[in-house]
C-alpha cells in the first residue's frame, strides 16, 4: 500500500537527515578546532612590538631582520615581498598584494564548509521535520483508532530534527565570523606592515631604477 511505503520512507529519511546533521556538526567543530589552533599558533600576536621595531629599523636587513623573528604568516608575507635586494616601492606593495591574496587562501581554509553548514543546515533539519509530519499523517491514514494522538506524537518528534538543524547551524556560522575576523586582521597586519615599511625612504625611486 502506497501510505505504508510513504511512512517508512519518511520514517528512514527523517533518520538519515538527522544522522547527517549530527556528522556536519562534528565536522565543523574539527575543522574550527583545526583553524583556532592555527590562528593561536602562527598569527601575529604583539603587533605593537613588531610596528615599533619596524619603525625603529633604519635599513632594508633590519626590516629583514625584524620581519623574520616576528615568526608570524603575515611577516613572512611582507618578507617575500622583500625578497629582491633592490627594488621600487611599488613593486614591493604589488608584490605583497599578491602574496597576500594567495595565503589568504589558505588562510580561510574550510571556511566555505562552514559557511554552507550555517546556511543549509536549518533547511535540512526543516526538510526532515517535513518528512516527519508527512510520516505522522501517514500513520494517521493507517491507525485504526485514528485521533490527534498519533498525529501529535510523531510532529512533536519530527520537530527534533528542526531543533538539531539550528544547533548545528547557530555554532557554524558563529566559527565562520570568528575564522572571517581573524583572517581579516590578519590582512590588514599585512597592510600595515606594508604602509610602514613604504614610508621609509630604503626604497629606489623610479629614476633610479631605469
Amino acid at each position: 500500500m502506497i501510505t505504508e511505503q510513504i511512512s517508512v520512507f519518511a520514517f528512514y529519511a527523517a533518520r538519515g537527515i538527522l544522522v547527517l546533521l549530527l556528522v556536519l556538526s562534528v565536522f565543523s567543530v574539527t575543522f574550527f578546532v583545526e583553524r583556532l589552533i592555527f590562528f593561536i599558533r602562527y598569527f601575529l600576536k604583539n603587533d605593537e612590538t613588531v610596528f615599533a621595531d619596524l619603525e625603529a629599523a633604519d635599513s632594508m636587513d633590519s626590516v629583514r631582520a625584524v620581519l623574520e623573528n616576528t615568526r608570524s604568516v603575515e611577516a613572512k608575507v611582507v618578507l617575500k615581498g622583500l625578497s629582491d635586494q633592490e627594488q621600487t616601492r611599488e613593486a614591493f606593495e604589488k608584490k605583497v598584494s599578491a602574496y597576500a591574496h594567495a595565503e589568504k587562501m589558505k588562510w580561510e581554509r574550510f571556511s566555505l564548509f562552514l559557511g554552507s553548514v550555517g546556511s543549509n543546515a536549518p533547511f535540512i533539519g526543516l526538510l526532515g521535520t517535513v518528512l516527519g509530519i508527512l510520516k505522522s499523517f501517514a500513520d494517521l491514514g493507517l491507525s485504526a483508532k485514528g485521533g490527534p494522538s498519533v498525529v501529535m506524537a510523531g510532529i512533536s518528534e519530527a520537530l527534533v530534527v528542526t531543533a538539531v538543524g539550528l544547533a548545528v547551524a547557530i555554532p557554524a556560522v558563529l566559527f565562520f565570523n570568528i575564522g572571517k575576523r581573524r583572517v581579516d586582521r590578519a590582512m590588514g597586519m599585512v597592510a600595515s606592515m606594508v604602509d610602514l615599511i613604504s614610508a621609509k625612504d630604503l626604497f629606489l625611486n623610479k629614476v633610479q631604477s631605469k
